[in-house]
């Protein structure tokens, strides 16, 4: 072996980190892409194998190789083994992966929240700016919407494409749940949107996906009965209806373990001092994948406008009964 098979892991999930062996063999190759391949431990977990210039996640051991380098060039393909020796990670013959220089990567949350309304202000400058570049395909379509959805359960829009068509009476359903913290609404609503689209990880998954993580990220809401029993619900229905590798990026996501694209844009959303780069976040989730980037994003943004929402009907009566109405027209895009 050369030494040109022997690559740094400059990353590994925290959440996966706790699950290597001490030695002997990791996981079985059973999909391999242009910059990545996905393996299943003999537990049945599933983790990424991926170019460090993917991004980072809960279940990714980010590799650096060059930029040319394709994953089938290095000699991996389908039916490969990922075996270790408790220091070094060995790819089928030909790879060796060195953890001498790894950091645990954990998602950088947001230490402290903006006010509701300058979360609002953001969300409303957003979706303007990325409006004109939203996809046909997905559900991205309904990222001019998500307030409406949130709020009032209904966009009364019209002439999207059939997935999107297809969710928005189960968002509505969806939304409706959460704030009454009605599970069965909840588990109906899951039931139509885990694995709706085509691919790898369906459109359905990436915004349940990423409005998991908005709600565990969002203030009042990480830890309400309503939050886990969605939670609860995407984890089930993912399990037995979804691809395995959505299926365990769900089970991430109901924890609040996201993409760092995803908690990158998080942050310039909710933190009291957020850096002005929300464009780039944006810009950053959106290309991931063929959809899966505009969908995540649709489930942040329904998921934090959702988490508001929730926030402010567990307020004190007297504060909700003096601005409730206020705040919902706000959501709404109505003006005062």
């Amino acid at each position: 072996m050369t030494s040109s098979t022997v690559y740094p892991i400059t990353s590994m999930g925290g959440p996966l980190a706790k699950r290597v062996p001490k030695s002997g063999r990791w996981g079985t190759v059973f999909a391999v892409f242009r910059r990545s391949c996905y393996l299943e431990s003999g537990g049945g977990q599933v983790f990424c194998l991926a170019d460090e210039w993917l991004g980072e996640g809960p279940l990714t051991l980010a590799v650096k190789i060059p930029s040319k380098t394709t994953f089938r060039s290095l000699g991996i393909s389908e039916g490969c083994h990922l075996d270790t020796d408790g220091v070094d990670l060995v790819v089928g013959h030909e790879l060796v992966l060195t953890t001498a220089e790894t950091v645990l990567w954990e998602p950088d949350m947001a230490v402290s929240t903006a006010p509701p309304d300058e979360i609002l202000r953001r969300l409303e400058v957003l979706i303007n700016l990325v409006d004109p570049l939203i996809p046909s395909d997905g559900l991205a379509e309904i990222i001019p919407h998500t307030a409406r959805i949130a709020n009032a359960g209904s966009s009364g829009t019209v002439n999207m494409n059939a997935v999107a068509e297809l969710a928005m009476p189960r968002l509505s359903r969806l939304c409706g749940g959460l704030t009454r913290s009605a599970t069965e609404a909840i588990d109906q609503a899951v039931a139509g949107l885990v694995g709706l689209g085509p691919g790898l990880t369906p459109s359905g998954d990436d915004l349940l996906g990423g409005m998991l993580v908005a709600l565990r990220a969002t203030q009042n809401t990480a830890s309400l009965f309503s939050i886990d029993a969605l939670a609860a619900c995407v984890t089930r229905h993912a399990a037995a209806e979804t691809t395995r590798i959505s299926a365990a990026m769900l089970e991430q996501s109901a924890q609040g373990y996201g993409s760092a694209a995803q908690h990158r844009l998080l942050r310039c959303l909710l933190e009291v001092d957020a850096r002005p780069d929300t464009v780039n976040a944006a810009l950053d989730l959106i290309r991931t994948g063929h959809t899966s980037g505009w969908d995540a994003l649709a489930g942040i943004l329904l998921g934090i406008y959702c988490g508001l929402r929730i926030g402010r009907s567990q307020a004190s009566p007297d504060t909700a009964a003096q601005s409730s109405i206020a705040f919902s027209r706000r959501m709404a895009g109505i003006s005062a």
